[in-house]
């Protein structure tokens, strides 16, 4: 009997390998395995997305606002 290929899901074609592979390693190894595999990085990009992500919201966007309202 012939198979049919597999056919990946959607995000797991538009997720980075990278991300792919860091679920899986949280799944078996939790947050320690994590971070034994990964290090410092994980913790850098966490720091840079929040970073990025409050700066936009809090101080960009009401600057934005307040600008084009009065």
């Amino acid at each position: 009997m012939d198979q049919a290929p597999i056919k990946p899901k959607f995000l797991d074609r538009w997720t980075p390998k990278v991300l792919r592979e860091a679920k899986q390693v949280f799944r078996e190894g939790g947050i320690k395995g994590v971070i034994r595999r990964y290090g410092w990085k994980v913790f850098a990009v966490f720091f840079v997305y929040y970073l990025v992500r409050d700066v936009t919201i809090y101080i960009l966007l009401p600057l934005y606002l307040a600008n084009k309202l009065f």
